[in-house]
């Protein structure tokens, strides 16, 4: 007799077998486009805190770059880089068949943000309702965790802590 106990569950899927196969599943990556260096960190920091793998641009040429050669389930869109920047980035993501949801930040301008929400939409984009700044640290947490969530559930996918 082997010293290993056997426990016969009826077949059902042992809770610690799905708890491991969950486990190894990749975080969540996040691309962070802020011009203002302390905001990327905050945000990037809540994104971490909220279980995602946060990535960093300072512009919009660089976060194209980083579309272009890595996949991410959320981008948060820093809004101060304006309107038509921020419309053209949107429409490079979209010729990029992005599928990323994006979580537009700040309200400086009322028009130009509805204005950039309604681009998104028409574009096909996965756009959420903009954060304001100032950051709201707990409710930016939110709205990741929140995003994490729906995109675990769009994947049929149960994610950890929900």
């Amino acid at each position: 007799m082997s010293g290993q106990a056997r426990i016969w569950d009826g077949g059902a899927a042992h809770p610690i077998a799905a708890e491991s196969k969950q486990s190894a599943l990749p975080a969540p990556r996040v691309l962070v486009v802020d011009r203002d260096s302390l905001h990327r960190m905050i945000i990037c920091r809540a994104a971490d805190k909220a279980g995602y793998i946060p990535a960093g641009a300072a512009n919009l040429a660089e976060a194209t770059k980083h579309v272009q050669s890595d996949a991410f389930d959320c981008i948060t869109l820093d809004l101060s880089f304006g309107r038509e920047a921020a419309c053209d980035f949107l429409s490079r993501l979209d010729a990029s068949a992005c599928k990323s949801k994006i979580l537009l930040v700040g309200d400086r301008d009322a028009a130009a943000c509805r204005e950039t929400l309604r681009l998104a939409t028409s574009l096909g984009l996965d756009v959420e309702d903009p954060v304001a700044k100032p950051l709201d640290v707990a409710m930016l947490r939110y709205a990741l965790e929140q995003l994490k969530i729906q995109g675990a559930l769009q994947r049929g996918l149960a994610p950890a802590g929900a």
